[in-house]
């Protein structure tokens, strides 16, 4: 029986070894490329119920001023291109390092600069302010156009909009098509607008050649992936996590478990088990914690159920 087991060990282990010589790179491509546009600002990944993709945009055949309508419907004029950006969300920091010259931008938020969450650690460093949503800062920089999350605190917003700041707020989007109309967006709304189709045209060329190397990959062969978080829980169907698996070419494990509200999946240790996942992503960044994917990780690692 020991050696059916080991036989069926080793067998498996080599088919996992022979499989992710050929899809490897390109699953971690694909986490890359989405993790730079989809965001972040407190939770790894949005819910797929609040995506919502109707921006509207109108201009002036001169290009400005023109009025855009964000995520949360507020129609804000611009009057002429930016010059002083001003970004206090991470996901909205890393779309503007790509459309626009660092030199127009005056500040980012802080998570921008913590290479232990941020695509983007080395880009700002000559980017003078890494702020929080603070309305003295913000109003002390003088900013003619400032970009903030749909969960910025509604106070805050509505002091800068009394005090005659152009603010737009973006959600973080978990399909492809909706980062791409706020990639668009931005670029519009900064006078980058050819930038922005660049950038989307890149993304489009990255996503195909990841699509032709995993097309031939049957489904019976597709392994199945878990990502688990220090709190006990995995991302489900429609989460932004759930996106980037099924573009790597892979199954999500807790795709047929019902998620909360957040795209959240509660997953004990004895689930775990049960589902048995090919591979288990672990966080390598925890909130708060310095040490908290350290210490996860050496959780997990060393739990002899596991």
């Amino acid at each position: 029986m020991a050696r059916l087991k080991s036989e069926r060990n080793s067998k498996k282990e080599y088919s996992f070894r022979k499989y992710f010589k050929k899809c490897t790179a390109t699953a971690v491509l694909t986490i890359a490329l989405f993790t730079v546009f989809s965001g972040f600002t407190g939770a790894l990944f949005a819910q797929g119920e609040y995506e919502n993709t109707n921006f509207k945009t109108l201009k002036s055949d001169n290009g400005f001023p023109l009025s855009i309508t964000d995520d949360l419907n507020n129609t804000v004029k611009i009057n002429s291109k930016p010059e002083r950006i001003l970004s206090i969300s991470l996901m909205t920091d890393e779309v503007l390092l790509a459309v626009v010259d660092k030199s127009r931008i005056i500040g980012v938020t802080k998570l921008a600069a913590d290479p232990g969450i941020s695509n983007i650690a080395s880009d700002v460093a000559g980017i003078p302010n890494k702020i929080t949503l603070n309305v003295e800062t913000v109003l002390s920089l003088s900013p003619d156009l400032v970009f903030l999350a749909t969960w910025s605190d509604a106070n805050k917003v509505k002091q800068l909009r009394n005090a005659g700041l152009p603010v737009l707020q973006f959600k973080s989007h978990v399909t492809i098509p909706g980062i791409e109309k706020m990639i668009a967006t931005i670029a519009e709304a900064v006078g980058e607008k050819k930038n922005g189709e660049k950038l989307i045209s890149l993304i489009n060329s990255r996503l195909n050649k990841i699509h032709d190397k995993i097309a031939s990959i049957p489904d019976s062969s597709r392994l199945t992936v878990m990502d688990y978080g220090t709190w006990g829980s995995s991302f489900g169907r429609g989460s932004s996590w759930d996106t980037i698996v099924k573009l790597a070419g892979l199954k999500n494990a807790v795709a047929d478990l019902k998620s909360d509200k957040w795209g959240t999946v509660p997953v004990s240790k004895e689930k775990l088990i049960d589902l048995n996942p090919d591979i288990l992503i672990l966080p390598g960044w925890v909130w708060g914690d310095p040490a908290g994917s350290d210490k996860f990780y050496k959780k997990i690692t060393s739990d002899p159920a596991l």
